[in-house]
């Protein structure tokens, strides 16, 4: 069968649409009832999470919601490494199978998650004891609450493998009716910050997790986890270096985007995403039923596999770019500010290169689905790889040449060249099982003699979970041969199904309280800022503007503005330190207002600046203002004005200055009336840390009432 799968597929191609009804056929009936379960379940899944990154941006702010991005994609690398060590060899080997072999299989498989997930808290919490500010609350949180995440995703592969899809989208829906309603109790309980989201994240899939050993009848079994590993070695070792290098490859493009860029820039990335969160809905959701339905075909029909993986590929491709036109018509027509509040503008440029990106990794979906169902797992592993490093540098290269765009256009360009990538390895794939021999066993209730073929070169047949052997005679009476004798999966009794849900609810008890104490009450958790050096009051840097007529000195004096307050239209609506605005008309040469830090100077291209605007409380006549800036010369500014500061064109520019530092005076030779008078930063200076940022420790008005 290997061979007819490799020698089909030349001959195959021509005959594409008249394969079109026998492969349209296979997907009614079960089939078409799995893969509705499959988008369900995968709906559930990522529009809950979509939920939350939305209303995590929406309360948070981008510096908060951009540690929520780091803690989400190495959740995601923990998730894929789980996977590949536990589940992905459950898909392959044990899809469509019968109850009892399913019930060991399962068993080990979840325990092997469980341990996976335990391996991976601990990595994440050593990283936040070396990380600060919200990163390290995101992890903290995390860390405590991956090995149930992890419990929680094996479950759902484990069902629909089974073809039992209602119960994973029914799992999935306890999960999301537990976390919405956590969100809003800790928002309005005032526990609104990232450590508290995520552990209600993470918790919520604990519970959840709790609850699935009720629904299959079988309790994870930990001890397994050897046997597990030890019995799909061949698959598992592979599924996770590849599960793990995909994930790495996004982990490296996100730190590296935070360090070249900031968070700021990697929290847009992650709101681009977040808007792709509906399409990913069906990306998931066929990538939950396309393995096992490919595995079915490949075993009972493997001339189909061509038309069926062509369709998997040109449909999700064809349907990432509807999704990305529409957002593109709809988003500035309110769904941006609906969703993303001011988020949406400096997001918007990033869609469709974000929808390119998706788009490249469908392309490819047919054929890694191909080399899964073939059992090719050196293939499949030898395509990530290399798609993963092509994938990084494109991404890196693009941030430090245009920006946060930049990235996400040579992102999309490497997923583009790894499809390339995963086709031609399946052709290699596919040569090479026409060579290799067979792996046949026969088929539950079949009868002697009549064999199903299995992909891949070394399968181990699910029996192999069986343990001990005890010989018996064959058939013929000759030789004898070996039987095994089952060994019955652990079944949850009522007692043990309390005690599970009371221990789950215990242990979050316990990892909540750790983590808030390890949040709040270890030294360094909370942000400070820190004293910066004095301004010296020398050499003055401006270039002003002289566009009016000159105004005698004796009609100035001193201007106290009523408040000051953190401007920036490009942002969120919170502003750079807004709680730090008052410091700049304070009159202290020891306190500032600065602005965040960015690793270019033109705010690694993300907006086109961001300041200071001060409330005269009526209109006044401006002459002059004397800006005390840091001792590091480099700034652009502007000195603008106006009666509304609703947006930056209502704030007209009547001085500037270039190359600024210490102590900068802007005289202006007519008097310019307004009630608003902005500092408008659109270059940065550098910093003593290798990245720019701006720091005003006083701003001092001339003119009259």
């Amino acid at each position: 069968m290997a061979a007819e799968a490799g020698a089909r597929w030349g001959t195959a191609v021509p005959g594409l649409w008249r394969s079109g009804t026998a492969v349209l056929g296979r997907l009614r009936g079960q089939a078409a009832r799995r893969l509705g379960w499959g988008v369900a379940d995968q709906a559930v899944s990522s529009l809950t999470n979509f939920a939350v990154s939305i209303y995590i941006a929406r309360t948070l702010g981008a510096a908060q919601f951009g540690a929520f991005s780091l803690a989400y994609v190495t959740y995601g690398f923990a998730l894929n490494a789980s996977r590949g060590l536990a589940t992905d060899p459950l898909m392959v080997r044990f899809s469509g199978t019968d109850l009892p072999t399913w019930r060991r299989a399962v068993a080990d498989c979840t325990g092997t998650a469980v341990v996976a997930g335990l391996a991976a808290g601990i990595c994440v919490l050593a990283a936040a004891a070396v990380l600060h500010g919200p990163a390290r609350l995101a992890f903290l949180a995390l860390g405590l609450t991956l090995p149930g995440l992890m419990l929680q995703d094996s479950w759902r592969f484990g069902f629909f493998a089974l073809g039992r899809g209602s119960q994973a989208f029914l799992n999935d829906i306890i999960w999301g009716a537990a976390l919405l309603p956590a969100l809003v109790l800790l928002r309005s309980a005032g526990h609104a910050n990232v450590f508290w989201f995520v552990f209600a994240w993470g918790a919520t899939a604990t519970v959840a997790a709790a609850v699935g050993p009720l629904q299959a009848r079988v309790v994870p079994r930990l001890l397994g986890t050897r046997r597990w590993l030890s019995r799909h070695r061949d698959l598992g070792a592979r599924y996770f270096a590849e599960g793990t290098a995909n994930s790495a490859a996004a982990q490296l493009r996100n730190y590296g985007v935070g360090l070249i860029l900031g968070l700021v820039a990697l929290g847009y990335l992650q709101a681009a995403s977040t808007l792709m969160g509906p399409f990913q809905v069906i990306l998931y959701g066929m990538g939950l039923v396309a393995l096992p339905e490919a595995a079915r075909i490949l075993r009972n029909s493997p001339r189909h596999m061509p038309l069926f993986c062509v369709l998997l590929s040109a449909g999700l491709t064809l349907l990432g770019l509807v999704w990305g036109v529409t957002l593109l018509v709809a988003l500035p027509r309110g769904l941006g500010e609906w969703l993303l509040g001011p988020l949406w503008r400096p997001t918007y440029p990033l869609v469709l290169p974000t929808a390119l990106f998706l788009m490249g990794a469908c392309a490819g979906a047919g054929a890694g689905t191909w080399l899964h169902a073939l059992g090719a797992a050196k293939r499949s592993l030898r395509a990530a790889v290399l798609t993963s490093a092509i994938y990084v540098v494109c991404a890196l290269v693009g941030a430090v040449a245009d920006g946060a765009i930049g990235s996400i256009r040579g992102a999309a360009l490497g997923t583009w060249i790894g499809a390339l990538v995963y086709w031609w390895q399946l052709r290699a794939a596919l040569r090479e099982s026409g060579r290799a021999p067979a792996t046949y066993r026969s088929s539950p209730g079949s009868p002697a003699g009549r064999h199903r073929f299995i992909p891949g070169a070394a399968l181990t047949p699910p029996s192999d979970l069986s343990v001990p052997l005890d010989p018996m005679p064959n058939e013929a009476g000759s030789a004898p041969v070996t039987r095994r004798r089952p060994v019955r999966p652990a079944r949850v009794t009522r007692t043990a199904a309390v005690a599970l849900v009371m221990g789950t609810l215990a242990l979050l008890t316990v990892a909540a309280a750790v983590g808030w104490v390890l949040a709040y009450k270890s030294p360094g958790t909370h942000d400070t800022v820190a004293a910066q050096t004095p301004v010296p009051v020398a050499t003055p840097a401006p270039t002003p503007v002289t566009t009016h007529d000159p105004v005698p000195a004796t009609t100035t004096g001193p201007l106290r503005p009523a408040g000051a307050m953190s401007f920036d239209p490009y942002g969120d609506s919170q502003g750079e330190n807004g709680q730090l605005a008052d410091l700049a008309i304070d009159a202290s040469p020891a306190t500032a207002w600065h602005s965040d830090w960015y690793t270019t100077a033109r705010f690694g291209n993300l907006k086109p600046g961001t300041g200071l605007i001060f409330d005269m409380g009526h209109q006044v006549a401006i002459t002059g203002a004397v800006i005390s800036l840091g001792n590091t010369h480099g700034a652009d500014f502007q000195l603008r004005m106006g009666e509304s500061r609703s947006s930056l064109g209502d704030l007209q520019p009547v001085a500037h200055a270039t190359d600024a530092g210490g102590r900068v005076h802007l005289q202006l030779t007519k008097p310019a009336h307004a009630r608003y008078i902005l500092v408008w930063f659109t270059k940065l200076p550098p910093d003593n840390s290798g990245t720019f940022q701006v720091s005003v420790y006083n701003v001092r008005l001339e003119g009259w009432k």
